[in-house]
C-alpha cells in the first residue's frame, strides 16, 4: 500500500511537470512566431543579428561581434571580425578613383599619439592592415577607437559618404 501511494504521488508530479512543460513550449512558440512576424520577409538572419548604420556612432559597436557589412540596400559582405569590417569599408572607398587619390594623399598625415595611422608601408605599425598596394592602416586599437578613426579621421577627410553603410551585429541571445 505504501508503494502504491508513492506511485500516485509520482504520477501527480509527472502530470504537473507535463502541464508546466506544455506552457513553456507554447510560450516559446508564441515568441518565435512574433519574431518571425516582425522580421522582413525572407530575412533568415533576423533572428541572429541586428543591423545598425555606421553613422550611428562608434560606441555602439564596442563589445559586439560583427556578422556583416552592408553597402546600400543589399550588397552584403559577411565578416567575422572588426578588422574585416574596417578593411571592407576602406577597400570599397578605395575603389572610387577620386577617393583612392585622396587616400594616397592622406598617407603619413593621419597620425596617432605614437604611430602613423595611414601609410605607404607597414613599417612602424604594430598591427598593419593592407588596403591596397602602398596603402596600409594601423588597426591596433579597440573597436570604438578603430571606428572613430575610420569615420572621423579617414572617411570624412576624403569626403566619402558612409551614410549608406550598415553593420550587422550578432545578437547575444
Amino acid at each position: 500500500m505504501n508503494m502504491t501511494h508513492e506511485l500516485q504521488i509520482l504520477r501527480q508530479h509527472i502530470r504537473e511537470l507535463d502541464v508546466k512543460m506544455g506552457q513553456v513550449i507554447q510560450c516559446w512558440e508564441e515568441q518565435g512566431e512574433q519574431v518571425r512576424q516582425d522580421a522582413p520577409a525572407g530575412d533568415a538572419a533576423a533572428h541572429y543579428e541586428t543591423i545598425f548604420p555606421l553613422s550611428a556612432g562608434p560606441a555602439l559597436f564596442k563589445g559586439e561581434k560583427p556578422a556583416g557589412v552592408i553597402f546600400g540596400e543589399s550588397d552584403r559582405i559577411d565578416v567575422g571580425t572588426w578588422k574585416k569590417v574596417f578593411r571592407e569599408i576602406l577597400r570599397r572607398c578605395n575603389t572610387d578613383p577620386e577617393k583612392h587619390v585622396a587616400l594616397m594623399n592622406l598617407r603619413g598625415r593621419v597620425v596617432g599619439r605614437e604611430r602613423v595611422l595611414l601609410s605607404r608601408d607597414p613599417d612602424g605599425m604594430r598591427s598593419p592592415l593592407k588596403i591596397a598596394d602602398n596603402l596600409y592602416i594601423e588597426t591596433h586599437y579597440d573597436t570604438e577607437t578603430l571606428f572613430r578613426i575610420l569615420t572621423t579621421r579617414i572617411l570624412k577627410a576624403v569626403q566619402y559618404d558612409y551614410s549608406h553603410i550598415s553593420v550587422a551585429i550578432r545578437n547575444s541571445r
